[in-house]
């Protein structure tokens, strides 16, 4: 081969290489409807009353690291690492054999820039996208994974493509998504996780023609989104939350944000009260094997019950006050195996009046955030998972003399994260 020949090839394989690069950057730039699945978030200071959820339900946003496999003509032709952010809600705990659901379920995924600037090359400006697999699964459950899109694909048609800038896309369009209903197993645990996700993206030119190319979506990284305890008794009606809070700010990568609010049982005297405890935080998804990891931007939050309030009222109370006195979180798989996050000295629940039929939310603390952590995975372990523990306060209705309230750990338990230690 003369030297103009071989400049002219290599000028060819070149040119060739940046137009299935372009191809890829405007695929991916389309790929956001593609991937979303489920959700764990507060403020950096106190819980505001209006962000905490309901007693038993778990609202929450988590960005989990995917990776994209982009195809033309069924040919891999690109790799992309990214991350898909998700929110949605679920219950804490479930019962035997109980139907659940993923709910208020949305979320999208952002490209850079420079995979924008790609599309011009060969002219891209729109694009069709359709989503035939969005998988998202429940393990020890029944059915094991559900695709969403199954049946029904999500279809968005025209997504503009502006060079140069980058483009972040949501799905759904309007409104949100469940996924469910799953069928918990009679004991054990259920982790919910992002499977896959497939997309058919068909990439519109200015000139008039169109090219189809397929994105395959799978986790990078763990893709264990948040773990739900099964006991208690069976024949519970299905738990599909609605109405629920969801006002997070955007986690980082590999990281959920969320509030759990936990049912709690205290013993004061002679009598049990019903209350919640809600924590809320910034929680690493994957513990590093030789390494620690806390959460951060934690607080809390008391919730007493109207039906609670009720109760104290029919006993003649008026108001309670008192003090916080321990939040214990319990550590398996890693070290410590108990911390009490509420700090020397407790955290005061101001006087508060009682009023039949409201509830009452008191952030813990008032102002500030919780130290939680560090936690250290044990040297075996292939999963640390940190749940609520027992609790403990000094009481007062009515302004007269304090009384010792006891709370056991929630049963089943309630986890905050269950990390796969990598």
């Amino acid at each position: 081969m003369r030297v103009g020949q071989a400049g002219a090839a290599t000028a060819g394989r070149g040119r060739l290489r940046r137009s299935l690069a372009a191809r890829a950057g405007a695929a991916l730039a389309v790929l956001a409807s593609a991937v979303l699945a489920f959700v764990h978030a507060p403020p950096a200071h106190a819980l505001p009353p209006g962000d905490v959820p309901p007693v038993g339900v778990d609202t929450g946003r988590f960005k989990l690291p995917i990776g994209c496999t982009i195809s033309l003509g069924g040919l891999p032709v690109f790799y992309l690492p990214t991350d898909v952010d998700v929110q949605g809600v679920a219950p804490v705990q479930l019962g035997p054999g109980q139907r659940f659901s993923l709910s208020q379920g949305s979320g999208s995924i952002t490209f850079p820039s420079w995979l924008t600037s790609l599309a011009p090359i060969l002219g891209i400006d729109k694009a069709d996208a359709k989503i035939t697999d969005l998988s998202i699964g429940a393990s020890n459950s029944t059915p094991s994974s559900i695709n969403i899109a199954a049946g029904k694909p999500f279809e968005i048609d025209d997504i503009a493509i502006h060079a140069g800038q980058p483009l972040k896309v949501g799905l759904p369009l309007t409104g949100t998504f469940d996924v469910g209903p799953y069928t918990a197993p009679n004991s054990g645990k259920v982790t919910l996780a992002f499977d896959h996700a497939l997309a058919e993206v068909n990439l519109k030119s200015s000139a008039g023609f169109s090219l189809p190319i397929t994105a395959d979506c799978k986790p990078s990284a763990g893709n264990a989104l948040l773990t739900i305890a099964v006991g208690g008794a069976a024949g519970q009606p299905p738990a599909k939350i609605t109405g629920a809070p969801l006002d997070f700010p955007e986690p980082a990568s590999n990281e959920l944000v969320g509030i759990i609010n936990a049912p709690y049982a205290c013993k004061v005297g002679g009598d049990t009260l019903d209350v919640g405890i809600a924590v809320g935080a910034h929680i690493p998804l994957v513990a590093k094997r030789g390494s620690s990891f806390s959460f951060t931007e934690a607080s809390g939050a008391l919730v007493i019950p109207a039906s609670t309030v009720n109760k104290l009222i029919g006993k003649g109370h008026t108001s309670a006050s008192g003090t916080v006195t321990a939040l214990n979180l319990a550590v398996e798989g890693g070290t410590p195996a108990t911390q009490n996050v509420v700090p020397s000295g407790g955290i005061a629940i101001p006087k508060t009046p009682l009023v039949r039929d409201q509830q009452i939310t008191v952030p813990l603390p008032g102002d500030g955030t919780l130290t939680a952590g560090p936690f250290t995975p044990a040297s075996s372990a292939s999963s640390t998972a940190v749940s609520l523990g027992t609790a403990a306060a000094d009481l007062s209705f009515d302004g007269g003399s304090t009384a010792s309230a006891t709370c056991g750990a929630p049963s089943p338990t309630v986890y905050l994260v269950d990390n796969p230690v990598t």
